[in-house]
């Protein structure tokens, strides 16, 4: 018979192998059925374009239907919140965007908690955010629009896809990371505030590539720098925002796949390598950038701490900046 000290030390590793032993039992039945992928918006959206490219790969590899599952409401936190709930078992799952980023700090009202209902599994892909004003803006550079706003205080104003939208917080902190003051102008929608600073009625923009770059091929509007972490691939002549002393200063719009909290942590190593396999794929990726989007592929372990600076990040300019949601 062991002595109790012995038990006692041998029992937590015993405890430990049994749950990973559960674990890879779990990945090695998986998936035993469909798998579906809520989208929590409607169709056509970032979430729903990138999930239903990766869809057809998932279930290639995995032998069972992946269903794009779209579930709009309440600004996406509807569909998280569903997913949440759902039995940790990896057979739904939530595609995300940032935003999911942004609700804790906004103090929002919804029914799960981001650090502790949902665990992130697989990031998926970005697209960039840019900074661009009206031809009639002297600024040729972003260097040159932070010392024109620092030499006139309040004189510019920047338009958003809306409040507390990623394009509100997105200007904030370029406010305080170069102490600056922009005016914000909020629309209810992307296309309107970029209609606008085409207009000359608001003189910068702070828009999606996608949505600016037609407008600065024609001429209408010039964009100053993307707001990623380096230049993109496909505009190497645009400067990305950290060229203009703003070191740190990045706001890309990005795409993931969540799973309800104590998923068996094999599950969510398979989800990933599946996820990152597809996103391998020239097909894939052509499709994607074509549509203005940089396939991301990271571990799970590496897209969680993502999430986590991304949240604490965010978090802290909303306080700073005062951010209320609608």
């Amino acid at each position: 018979m062991l002595p109790r000290c012995v038990k006692r030390a041998i029992l937590p590793v015993v405890g430990l192998l049994m749950v990973m032993c559960a674990s890879v039992a779990a990945a090695q039945t998986w998936p035993a059925k469909p798998v579906r992928i809520v989208v929590p918006y409607p169709p056509g959206g970032g979430n729903d374009v990138i999930a239903r490219l990766l869809a057809p790969k998932l279930s290639e590899r995995w032998g069972q239907p992946v269903v794009v599952d779209n579930r709009p409401g309440a600004a996406g936190n509807l569909g998280a919140g569903e997913v949440a709930r759902a039995a940790p078992d990896g057979h739904t799952l939530l595609m995300a965007v940032s935003t999911i980023a942004m609700t804790p700090g906004l103090g929002q009202k919804v029914t799960y908690a981001l650090d502790k209902d949902l665990v992130a599994v697989a990031m998926a892909a970005t697209t960039a955010m840019v900074i661009a004003v009206h031809p009639d803006v002297p600024a040729k550079s972003l260097s040159e629009l932070i010392a024109a706003a620092r030499a006139q205080p309040g004189r510019y104003a920047y338009s958003t896809c809306g409040n507390a939208s990623p394009m509100h917080l997105a200007g904030e902190l370029l406010k305080l990371n170069a102490g600056i003051d922009l005016v914000h102008i909020p629309y209810k929608g992307c296309a309107p505030a970029l209609t606008d600073t085409v207009a000359g009625q608001v003189p910068v923009a702070f828009n999606t590539i996608s949505n600016a770059v037609g407008y600065d091929k024609g001429g209408r509007v010039r964009i100053l720098a993307v707001v990623s972490r380096e230049r993109l691939a496909q505009f190497p002549n645009i400067p990305a925002a950290h060229e203009a002393g703003m070191k740190g200063y990045e706001a890309d719009i990005w795409f993931g796949l969540f799973a309800p909290a104590q998923t068996p942590p094999a599950v969510v190593a398979e989800i990933n390598a599946a996820v990152n396999q597809a996103l391998a794929d020239p097909g894939v990726q052509e499709k994607l950038r074509v549509q203005y989007y940089e396939p991301r592929p990271a571990s799970a372990a590496s897209f969680q701490k993502f999430v986590q600076d991304e949240t604490e990040k965010w978090t802290r300019t909303i306080r700073a900046a005062g951010i209320k949601a609608d």
